[in-house]
């Protein structure tokens, strides 16, 4: 079997890591089949032997793309240079992202020319994306393709749900796909330790972005003074420089026991950071895959912090077990002396938010996310933007009643050491190599076997109507 997979770049990075872990897999399970990469940039890893790079490939806007029957015939012949003839399947990543809407327009010819394809989208411009949707108005009617030897394969429970939805009438197969995760190896590093890290240490082992919720990290810092808390590197992306850099002077200005950029500041690995650490937290609202639920087992560290049911459902079912999360941290609304800015600001987000996409707010929509974010227990501190939080912390800090409810509510005692090690038991049985391997080999032979018909175009406003939900409106993930 020839395959040719496709994405805009192979610079670090999560797809770039599904697609090298794809390749090793395949590599030592499956060595007979054949497979080369395409890319609109150069590779800089060593990982991925056989590549292509393809003029045209790589982000772009409507103003400056080729157009889409160019890309499609510039990536038929690099596919045929790599592979010796032509591919028996494309397994293209994120066509459907708006990062270039040439590629988009490109997969609708190939699939029409009746080559069997896997769409593997990792992320959505429908979810939370609104300039990214824009960019694919020109082609958003043939978007998502559909036929027999048209299949999709997604990360998690929720994404899976959804295009299911959206190819209910239609004949293509949406499968779940969840990326296989490293082995940590057993080369004796994990028992090495720095005296120097701060004691009772929990770490957040990721980089600052605005979804990874750095405010309820403080709150939590702010309601457990006897231990310390850290994320592990700071922010790349320029746009969020400004919130990260504000954090951190509000956390100092406050005293609180909390490091932001800890793998930066200390003359330590992250296996040491780890090592030491006394459990792992996450206080993160959204996620594609959901890796960090599942890493802290393989280094035999527990798991604390906000949970995301939509995304850890699949983990759960496959024994990972997460009962000690949490899935919201409810705040009374006296904290909150702005509490009756709440609604308003909600419905001035949702005006917006809907407008960036073209559409109309619908009736009771503020109502719903009100309802959604506010309950009787109080307000879900993590669906709040940083200016409510900042004031929440405040508030909390003055009272010990306060501090001791969201401890509660926060369960940072360490679990059972045999639910450790059963967690890492199922992570390695239902995420290791080997497993992934014989997924994507399963989804490529009914590939293989499925007929070409006509191809049809679902709808990908019905997407859009699910992931623009009033009710799941979080402030942190709009402007």
């Amino acid at each position: 079997m020839k395959v040719a997979i496709v994405h805009y770049h192979l610079e670090p990075g999560g797809v770039t890591r599904v697609i090298e872990n794809t390749l090793d897999s395949f590599a030592e399970y499956f060595p007979d089949n054949q497979f080369v990469v395409l890319s609109g940039r150069a590779y800089p890893g060593q990982r991925i032997q056989n590549i292509q790079v393809v003029d045209g490939l790589g982000y772009s806007s409507p103003s400056t793309s080729i157009s889409a029957q160019f890309l499609k015939e510039r990536m038929k012949k690099a596919a045929e240079r790599g592979l010796g003839k032509k591919p028996d399947i494309w397994h293209i990543h994120n066509h459907s992202l708006g990062k270039n809407p040439v590629l988009t327009q490109a997969v609708a010819l190939l699939a029409e020319e009746g080559n069997p394809i896997l769409l593997q989208p990792h992320d959505f411009a429908e979810d939370g994306r609104p300039s990214n949707f824009k960019v694919l108005n020109q082609v958003y009617s043939k978007t998502y393709p559909s036929s027999p030897n048209i299949h999709y394969a997604t990360l998690n429970h929720r994404d899976c749900t959804f295009v299911k939805k959206l190819f209910t009438q239609r004949s293509s197969q949406v499968h779940l796909l969840a990326n296989s995760i490293s082995i940590p190896s057993d080369d004796g590093t994990e028992n090495i330790t720095n005296p120097n890290l701060p004691e009772n240490l929990f770490l957040y082992p990721v980089r600052a972005v605005r979804r990874k919720n750095l405010g309820e990290l403080a709150l939590i810092a702010a309601s457990h003074p006897e231990k310390h808390f850290a994320n592990s590197l700071g922010p790349t992306n320029p746009n969020f420089g400004k919130i990260f850099e504000k954090w951190i002077k509000f956390s100092q200005k406050l005293n609180l026991p909390i490091s932001f950029a800890i793998g930066e500041k200390v003359n330590s690995s992250f296996q040491e950071i780890i090592n030491h650490a006394e459990g792992i937290i996450s206080t993160s609202i959204a996620e594609g895959f959901g890796l960090g639920f599942l890493e802290p087992w393989m280094y035999q560290k527990f798991l604390c912090g906000r949970n995301i049911p939509e995304i850890t459902q699949d983990f759960s079912n496959l024994g990972v077990n997460l009962d000690n999360l949490y899935t919201r941290i409810d705040i009374d609304l006296k904290h909150l002396s702005s509490s009756k800015l709440l609604k308003p600001k909600i419905n001035s987000v949702l005006i917006k938010y809907f407008s960036d996409y073209g559409q109309e707010l619908p009736n009771h929509a503020t109502d719903l996310a009100y309802q959604s974010i506010v309950q009787e227990t109080g307000v879900d501190f993590g669906r709040l933007d940083e200016s409510f939080q900042e004031e929440i912390i405040c508030s909390v800090l003055k009272s010990k009643v306060s501090q001791k409810d969201i401890q509660k509510q926060v369960n940072l005692e360490k679990i059972d050491k045999n639910v450790i090690q059963e967690n890492k038991e199922s992570v390695m049985d239902n995420f290791g190599q080997e497993t992934y391997a014989k997924k994507v080999k399963r989804i490529y032979d009914l590939l293989l076997i499925s007929t070409h018909e006509k191809v049809e175009y679902a709808n990908g406003e019905d997407l859009l109507d699910l992931f623009l939900s009033p009710s799941r409106l979080n402030l942190l993930r709009t402007n």
